[in-house]
């Protein structure tokens, strides 16, 4: 099976777009080249003034997502009550530590670690292995052993919340 990749990058900003649906990477691309061809702060490397509306990109944030901590994360992207299910939080927080913050390996430790740097109410409580198979149930995560991952169907949900 092929794998289809686009990395954009502009000063300090950049995006990784990647699956194995290459009319998917293709859209994500005219979009982002659309976009990017409208914005003069972000063909100039955007200042560290920009508005946040000057960095708002169709499909996600351009942004240092990388330097954000799971705590603004959450604030940011899941607490307003887009995203309230449990499988729905998890799958976000696996975007995070694999999109975000780049780890090669998500254990089910990892999330449930996430839950708590958010102090979501109840987190040791939670049965996280029932949450995450909730979510692979959705087709929003694979697993393989004890090493999870989001699927093409998982990460087009992410960025589409991300970016309403």
């Amino acid at each position: 099976m092929e794998h289809y990749k686009l990395v954009i990058s502009i000063g300090n900003y950049s995006v990784e777009i990647s699956s194995h649906d290459k009319k998917w990477v293709e859209e994500k691309e005219i979009a982002y080249r659309d976009f990017l061809s409208s914005n003069k702060h972000i063909q100039k490397g955007a200042h560290p003034g920009a508005t946040e509306s000057q960095q708002q990109s169709p499909i996600g944030r351009v942004s240092k997502l990388g330097k954000m901590p799971i705590n603004e994360f959450y604030r940011k992207y899941i607490h307003d009550g887009k995203v309230s299910s449990r499988p729905d939080i998890a799958t976000f927080f696996i975007y995070y530590l694999e999109k975000i913050k780049e780890n090669e390996e998500v254990t089910s430790t990892d999330v449930k670690n996430c839950f708590n740097k958010v102090q979501y109410p109840g987190w040791n409580k939670i049965n996280i292995g029932d949450v995450l198979n909730k979510a692979k149930k959705k087709a929003f995560l694979n697993s393989v052993g004890n090493q999870w991952s989001l699927t093409i169907t998982g990460e087009d949900f992410v960025l589409n919340n991300l970016s309403e």
